[in-house]
């Protein structure tokens, strides 16, 4: 464009020096000196007119339109989900449990997905009212065969609502004696040799308590973030793994070469470069350099360095064979194109499907000879499944670079498999059960045979060399030192109580090898209450509600268990081993499948077990307290256990899709699961006491004995006879070596009775598990999060109160209804001295912009910015008082209160130009608050903060390095045009090694702009600043979006906007849900008239516990429809959208400017007017107010009364010890919190003052010197003459010249 127009100009400057022929030569040349400035002029207008055409209108308008083509959809999308009922949406999609990662948060939230099995139930099976008449088939010799088959499977099964308790015995006989059969010729046919577990003897007969060799004090003191002691635990060493030198070598040896970690030399593959994939499959991130190394880098990276053939990637949907690819920088599964992407055993399952159907037709029509049509049936069936699994990729790409844990694992029971882990954000886009789901985890099997484990530790040593330092790896060579590690960490913390029940459970489910991608491994918690028939909420303190956990479920019915153990006792059998019970307490069928048939891709996977059709309505999962009674009665098949879901997630026991489960035969139609009459019919309700239930103290104290029966020292050997735990010989480990077995048919067959019979998880311990000392609690180790949640106060328990108020109830709440929480054991703000806190007022003159963001640093600074986008350094640091506290320690250990005093300051540096944000805005928006946010990691080796704002107020991104003890800017970068328009908030979340776990550390941010759309980034180096975002998801029709949230632990992110909240999947963006403000938050009469509505604030908070609280705006309006109030409201959701409660909020708060959530996710900290308020997030309890911190103590209550706009707890993210609140009129307040005592004690040799390094160095040089030089002396003496003022000031500025390195080298820890 720019070269047309200036070839326009030329040729018009031209014609008029042509034309114009009167003029002389000293005018033609002053003309065309003119006509060339004036050339020149138009030249850069139109330059500078063609630049903001491709800056910001073209932006503008590719927004604009893709903003009306997501306002066009989501209104059709609307519309067709108005009219469900008649268009069929609920055909179109289903809700599925996401994609699991290491623990059960990143599956809190279902996400939608395409069907992968039709709907289908036959007639026979199906007692609703149909619209038609149903007619029975003819009585012919086929049908009655079909009614043959459906009987003696009902007989057959475990269970029948008409069945007594001899009939269940005798069925449950028949088919052990079946299984029997089966095994004893299976062992003839194969010469197995059978190993009998319960003789196996164990190694380590020491079984004294751990607890009992450490006393209380020395137990519970003395230990930081990461001191968890050495004690052995006593779990047993792999029977494969050589011990070296005897000992366990502490895995931190960062001076280890790494090729010496591995024994498995890699062999060279010249054929893997022959491969059948294109470089387009390939995608690095682009390299700035244009070095010829980083050129040689970036081709290297593509070629193919190691292949492993004949593969099985393991999924919770299904299993694909693969070939598994590495590069340099990737790793790649391509799956068999023969398998045309269908799941192992699927198309066995589409050919019993047609079976049925055929029989179907010919009982219904009477026709029996008709073998076209049934091959047309098989036909149609095949060619629909095939084309579902087109839908399926044909091969998945990782990047090596987004690990973050790689564990060995065991398939049916073979040392075979290995399962990796990746990053929030990190893993693949697509490759889940369906269309929406992402995936975060990989589980690859290397196949049977005796090479199998030598196949999976080649590939374990070739993908942990290739991927980063802080991957949390374990070895081949040294799995066993690094459970050992692992689990003794892990035993220590749960002792101290800083640890819960659940998230314990679920890390030795991990290290166990137990995997939500293997449903034959999949993990298992313990039933915890008996009582599931009373209509109030069972007493936690009373012992009698509880079951008993020293015993396995088979056990807990006394008649039962004589029927087991006569069993036990007469069975004789040369071959197979006796056993006590013939079914599992975790099979992939019978538990998993069973409890989670209303949940995708679980309820396909129950079709496909059952023929393409639901099972019979009675012995489907449809009432807790009937499964309690199953489990407990007198059925020889029921001894199930329990599946994280009943402690986490109410979405199990919800039929969301509107599945057709059928009717029972007493004529009760299947939906939602029956609850206890005390969940009142509320899932979320039911959940949430399970899991207070499971916290409590009587739980925690027979906790150690479940421990020892699932992965402990009763699980295998006499000690597991004692307990009546022994269970079918093929549940076992090293019971039957799979890969003796040459015939392939019957290795197969023995596999498959593996992976349906059950599998016991790795046994982790071999002494008695270590108790929680019940009778001492250490308040000082716990920490300010653990004095505010839920799980550290026990119902009803005012014994572990340390602060009683008068007049509070303990048994019921305000509203009368019963109490299922303790008080907190400490209020940290209420409760606290006044030398806790500490204000820090801005210099003179005023006044002075409210600071609106602020950070903790480091262990003695904090980083704030004002609404003006002016950076403001701080410095703070506890002078405790020792003499004082350990008098008071000594006579009362249950004071929580640190004595001393903050001494803080507000560095004023000398700048030439002021540190501030790029942009902020002009004088026409002074009440908009800019939008920015900072890092909770520190980068560029922990030493500035990234702070991310808006960086023109038309869509651009500002990105800034702060060094946060000088407040100086150390770089910054600007990304144009990321928004149509203006950025209106912004929110972060630390991920890997920052976040506390595995993978490398880095920020996650979310950005919501005006346009209505949010785009996702993130920043994994201080280096390399991403120049485009990874996801950009819209929702909102092209309205503002007021709000964002995030939250890598559970992998979603929030936006809101007026009119509805948006959630997304952080692994590819996609909306997993979408709902309007609650129109019930006030719960007025229904003659009021209301509108509700999101309110603009930036406040929004996404909690690991699956909540999500927002602030909302209600308008009452008046008789003449005129708004006569405005009430402002705190809301909280499930991430279901479902509503679960309000709290109305003062008018003198005004609107809420921050949400901050505690990590465990049951409280939240809300910044509005006066200060700052805690409340608990419950279902049961919504919004519960626990706490508050007055920013100013005043009773005038009015809007312009000062409020506070963020906090920040730290230093450390789980364990902080001081508070930092961001308020109005430039004030930064500070508050201590407990534990700041012994940290800062802790702390102290951190900050070394000049004196003393020296005195340090005085005596060093002394030494060397001699003593007649008399420099050592004067040098140590030295520390008296240095004020503190000089030694602060020097240590902001730095040492030089001959002692900077002498004096600072090793001063510092």
């Amino acid at each position: 464009g720019g070269e047309i127009i200036e070839s326009r100009l030329v040729k018009q400057l031209e014609d008029v020096a042509i034309s114009n022929d009167s003029i002389s030569n000293v005018q033609r040349s002053e003309t065309a000196a003119d006509a060339m400035s004036t050339y020149i002029e138009m030249a850069s207008v139109e330059k500078s007119r063609v630049s903001e055409y491709l800056v910001t209108f073209l932006p503008a308008l590719r927004q604009s339109c893709q903003a009306y083509s997501t306002r066009y959809c989501w209104s059709k999308h609307f519309e067709m989900v108005d009219n469900s009922g008649a268009l069929g949406m609920e055909e179109l999609c289903e809700r599925g449990i996401a994609d699991g990662n290491r623990d059960i948060r990143s599956r809190l939230i279902s996400m939608p997905c395409t069907p992968q099995f039709r709907r289908y139930i036959p007639a026979y099976l199906d007692h609703t009212e149909q619209i038609e008449p149903y007619i029975p088939p003819p009585e012919t010799d086929d049908h009655e065969l079909l009614n043959n088959e459906w009987s003696e499977k009902t007989e057959s099964n475990k269970l029948t609502a008409k069945c007594d308790e001899t009939t269940l015995r005798r069925s449950s006989t028949a088919d052990a004696d079946e299984k029997l059969a089966f095994h004893k010729s299976l062992s003839q046919r194969g010469n197995l040799e059978i190993v009998d577990i319960t003789k196996k003897e164990i190694v380590d007969e020491d079984h004294l308590d751990v607890v009992q060799e450490l006393e209380p004090e020395a137990t519970m003191d003395g230990f930081d973030d990461d001191d968890f002691g050495d004690g052995s635990l006593g779990f047993p060493s792999r029977e494969d793994e050589k011990n070296q030198d005897g000992t366990a070598a502490s895995m931190n040896d960062s001076t280890q070469d790494v090729s010496q970690l591995g024994r498995i030399t890699e062999r060279d593959h010249h054929g893997s470069l022959h491969h059948h994939i294109s470089s387009s499959l390939y995608s690095h991130p682009p390299d700035n350099s244009s070095s010829l190394m980083s050129m040689l880098h970036s081709g290297a990276s593509l070629l193919i360095e190691k292949h492993f053939d004949n593969c099985l990637h393991v999924k919770a949907e299904g299993s694909r064979k693969c070939t598994m690819l590495l590069t340099a920088t990737h790793l790649l599964l391509e799956y068999d194109p023969e398998t045309e992407g269908m799941f192992e055993g699927e198309m066995m399952a589409v050919k019993e499907e047609a079976e049925r159907q055929r029989l179907i037709q010919e009982g219904g029509s009477g026709n029996i000879n008709k073998a076209n049509d049934a091959d047309l049936i098989e036909k149609k069936l095949e060619r629909r499944q095939k084309e579902k699994a087109a839908e399926r990729p044909k091969s998945i790409r990782w990047n090596l670079s987004e690990l973050s844990h790689v564990y060995l694992r065991r398939y049916r029971l073979r040392d075979s498999s290995l399962e990796m882990f990746f990053i929030p954000s990190g893993g693949t886009s697509y490759g889940g059960f369906g269309l929406f789901s992402p995936t975060t985890s990989l589980f690859l099997d290397f196949g049977s045979g005796h090479d199998c484990t030598l196949r999976r530790d080649e590939a374990a040593h070739s993908i942990m060399r290739r991927s980063p330092p802080q991957t949390i790896k374990q070895w081949p060579d040294k799995a066993g030192q690094f459970l050992h590690e692992q689990l003794s960490r892990l035993a220590m913390g749960w002792v101290e109580g800083r640890i819960t029940n659940f998230d314990y459970l679920l890390h030795l489910n991990m290290l166990a090898g137990r995997s939500y991608n293997d449903l034959c491994q999949y993990p298992v918690m313990p039933w915890v209450l008996s009582n599931y028939s009373s209509e109030e909420l069972p007493d936690l303190t009373d012992r009698s509600n509880f079951r008993d956990l020293s015993k396995p479920m088979g056990a807990l019915n006394p008649d039962r268990l004589e029927d087991f153990l006569e069993r036990f006792e007469t069975f004789a059998d040369p071959t197979i081993p006796p056993f006590m019970y013939g079914s599992h307490y975790s099979t992939s069928g019978g538990v998993v499948l069973h409890f989670l048939v209303r949940m995708h891709p679980f309820a396909g996977l129950h079709r496909q077990l059952q023929g393409g059709h639901f099972d019979v309505a009675d012995r489907l999962f449809s009432s807790v307290p009937r499964t309690w009674d199953m489990c407990t009665g007198y059925s020889a098949a029921e001894v199930k256990e329990l599946t994280p879901e009943w402690y986490c997630n109410p979405a199990f026991l919800k039929n969301a899709n509107k599945f057709k489960l059928g009717t029972s035969q007493d004529g009760e139609l299947l939906g939602d699961v029956v609850l206890p009459p005390w969940a009142k019919g509320s899932p979320e309700r039911f959940v949430e006491f399970m899991r207070n239930a499971l916290e409590s103290d009587i739980c925690s104290k027979m906790l150690p004995d479940w421990i020892d029966l699932i992965f402990g020292r009763k699980q295998q050997g006499p000690e597991a006879i004692k307990a009546h735990n022994v269970f079918f010989y093929l549940t076992y480990y090293g019971s039957v070596d799979i890969a003796s077995i040459e015939d392939e048919s019957l290795r197969q067959a023995t596999e498959l009775q593996i992976a349906h019979f059950g599998q016991c998880p790795m046994q982790l311990f071999v002494r008695p598990h270590v108790r929680r000392v019940q009778n001492y609690i250490n308040y000082r180790q716990l920490t300010f999060f653990q004095m505010l949640s839920a799980y550290s106060q026990g119902a009803k328990n005012t014994e572990s109160t340390l602060f009683e108020e008068p007049g509070r109830d303990f048994e019921l709440n305000r509203d009368g209804s019963q109490r299922i929480f303790g008080q907190p054991l400490f209020l940290p703000f209420s409760q606290a001295p006044s030398s806790h806190w500490i204000q820090l007022e801005p210099p003179p003159p005023g006044p002075h912009a409210s600071l609106i963001a602020v950070r903790l640093a480091g262990i003695d600074r904090c980083l704030g910015i004002d609404a003006r986008g002016v950076f403001h350094s701080f410095r703070w640091a506890w002078k405790p008082d020792t003499e004082v506290e350990q008098q008071q320690h000594k006579t009362a250990n249950e004071s929580v209160i640190d004595l001393g005093n903050f001494v803080a300051q507000r560095e004023l540096h000398r700048f030439k130009t002021l540190p501030r944000l790029i942009y902020t805005p002009t004088s026409k928006l002074e009440n908009v608050i800019p939008a920015v946010a900072i890092s909770k990691t520190l980068f560029a080796s922990r030493s500035v903060l990234l702070v991310i704002s808006d960086g023109d107020g038309r869509g651009a991104l500002s990105m800034q390095l702060v060094d946060p003890a000088k407040g100086s800017v150390k770089g910054e970068a600007i990304v144009p045009s990321v928004h149509a328009s203006r950025i209106t908030c912004i929110a972060m979340d630390p991920i890997g090694t920052a976040a506390g776990h595995g993978g490398v550390g880095g920020e996650l941010a979310i950005v919501g702009s005006a346009d209505g759309s949010a785009s996702l980034w993130r920043f994994m180096s201080s280096h390399f600043l991403p120049l485009r975002p990874r996801l950009r998801m819209r929702g909102h029709g092209g309205s503002k979006v007021y709000a964002v949230a995030l939250s890598s632990s559970i992998h979603v992110c929030a936006s809101v906007s007026a009119q509805r909240c948006c959630i997304f999947s952080v692994g590819n963006g996609a909306m997993i849900r979408s709902f309007p403000p609650p129109q019930d938050t006030l719960r007025l009469p229904n003659s009021a008239k209301t509108n509700t509505v999101f309110c603009d604030t930036p406040a929004l908070c996404l909690s690991v516990q699956a909540f999500l609280v927002a602030v909302c705006k209600t308008t009452i309006f008046g008789q003449d429809n005129h708004p006569s109030r405005e009430v402002i409201t705190l809301h909280l959701f499930s991430l279901e959208g479902n509503s679960l409660g309000s709290k109305a909020l003062e008018s003198w708060r005004g609107v809420p400017h921050k949400i901050v959530c505690t990590p465990d996710g049951t409280a939240v900290t809300v910044c509005s007017g006066r200060g700052l308020t805690i409340h608990r997030l419950s279902a049961v309890t919504p919004l519960e107010f626990i706490d508050e911190w007055y920013i100013k103590d005043t009773d005038d209550l009015t809007e312009k009364m000062p409020a506070a706009f963020d906090i920040d707890y730290g230093p450390s993210l789980m364990r902080p010890i001081v508070a930092a609140a961001a308020c109005s009129d430039g004030v930064l307040q500070l508050h201590a919190l407990p534990g700041i005592s012994p940290w800062s004690e802790r702390h102290k040799k951190s900050s070394v003052s000049i004196g003393e390094a020296f005195s340090k160095t005085g005596g060093r040089i002394k030494n060397v010197v001699g003593r007649g030089l008399g420099f050592g002396k004067t040098l140590v003496g030295m520390r008296k003459d240095v004020p503190n003022d000089v030694t602060s000031d020097a240590k902001e500025r730095g040492v030089g010249g001959f002692l900077s390195g002498a004096l600072f080298r090793s001063n510092t820890k």
